[in-house]
């Protein structure tokens, strides 16, 4: 190149450079603030706290987890799960001493060895909506909110103004109002009928086939009655009295919802990642997105964003208030610090650009604007 061009080329150089280097801070992009940008917004806001992460503030974290348990007990009635409602087919056999109620029919049941009694089964009877059925001798009779025994007990003495002394059995033949339906992530969702074992949740989704997802990551839901109510699948203990008895009609859902936390800012890898563990610490999920970027982040400003209190699953529980968890990996004792820090689903970890991440830009730019005429340099010798 002629000495006269390499002459003119430098000032240009030097303009370039001094223009761009108090131009950038403002046009130059960034992945967001800096974490001086981050302490003025504090202090003039003040609509979030800023924390240092040091034992204090870890000894405060640990000390108020957000587990969820105790969701399902206030849902906790007493009922039954034996009586007849709706939609019940019962099975009705009657036995009588002396002159055949019905007479005598080819559907009998074979006479007691005694020879002077006999038995009739009569047709499926299926109980209305209105929970009457309507039997011979008998006529309309109200069958719902009564036991199969009580049942029987009724119709025995209704028999007894036409016989001499009959004997009626009631049996739920098909069970209709006693049942609860699973659905949602489980393996065999359907309708459960229920039995004087008296089954409880953690029974009823095991006999569904468990949960197709795992249960660190599913949330169940009871429907009961008007109420309603929610707790993740893990924090749900057997016997435990969020493992409720389930009662008739009862609705039960299993949903998959996995835990996440979010890596934004100066990160080599800006993405949500799954915990896919039981417990994730500030250090592996940092270690998760590929750590700060050596040439863009301050590894004195990385931030853990959070609502706190917290529900379980991380969103504002009532009063909470944002906060801002402020860790300085330039400090040795810092990395032992975040092996104790644990996530929460919903975490925020912002990692900030160092304040000469403009200026580096810059540099950046005035490389690639100058790179040819150094490339026809070196093409010219």
């Amino acid at each position: 190149m002629p000495r006269t061009h390499r002459a003119n080329v430098k000032p240009v150089a030097t303009l370039l450079a001094s223009s761009l280097a108090l131009a950038g801070c403002a046009t130059l992009p960034t992945s967001g603030p800096t974490s001086a940008e981050i302490s003025r917004a504090q202090r003039s806001l003040d609509n979030f706290d800023l924390v240092d992460v040091d034992a204090a503030a870890l000894e405060r974290i640990s000390a108020s987890p957000s587990t969820g348990k105790g969701r399902l007990a206030p849902l906790a009635v007493d009922g039954f799960v034996d009586t007849i409602g709706p939609g019940d087919v019962l099975q009705i056999a009657i036995y009588e001493v002396g002159a055949p109620l019905f007479g005598s029919r080819a559907g009998a049941t074979a006479e007691l060895s005694t020879g002077s009694s006999s038995g009739e089964t009569l047709p499926p009877v299926t109980v209305a909506r209105d929970g009457h059925i309507t039997i011979p001798w008998a006529s309309h009779v109200v069958a719902a909110g009564k036991t199969p025994d009580e049942l029987a007990e009724e119709l025995s003495a209704a028999y007894r103004r036409n016989s001499e002394n009959p004997q009626v059995m009631v049996a739920i033949r098909e069970n209709v109002n006693n049942t609860i339906i699973v659905q949602g992530d489980v393996k065999k969702p359907g309708r459960l009928p229920l039995t004087l074992a008296r089954e409880r949740l953690l029974d009823a989704i095991a006999i569904s086939g468990g949960s197709a997802n795992p249960s660190l990551d599913s949330v169940v839901k009871i429907n009961r009655a008007e109420r309603a109510a929610e707790e993740p699948l893990s924090a749900i203990e057997p016997g435990s009295e969020d493992d409720l008895r389930l009662l008739p009609q009862d609705r039960i859902s299993v949903t998959f919802r996995p835990r996440t936390f979010t890596v934004l800012g100066a990160t080599g890898k800006v993405s949500e990642i799954p915990f896919q563990s039981p417990r994730v610490s500030l250090i592996e999920a940092i270690g998760r997105s590929g750590g700060p970027s050596d040439e863009r982040a301050d590894p004195a400003a990385i931030f853990v964003f959070r609502y706190e209190p917290a529900e379980y699953d991380g969103s504002p529980a009532a009063g909470s208030r944002p906060v801002a968890y402020k860790l300085n990996m330039r400090q040795p004792e810092s990395y032992f610090l975040a092996q104790r820090f644990e996530m929460r689903p919903r975490d925020v970890i912002y990692i900030a650009n160092a304040g000469a991440n403009i200026p580096t830009k810059a540099i950046q730019v005035l490389s690639l604007f100058f790179s040819p005429f150094y490339t026809a340099k070196v093409l010219s010798q």
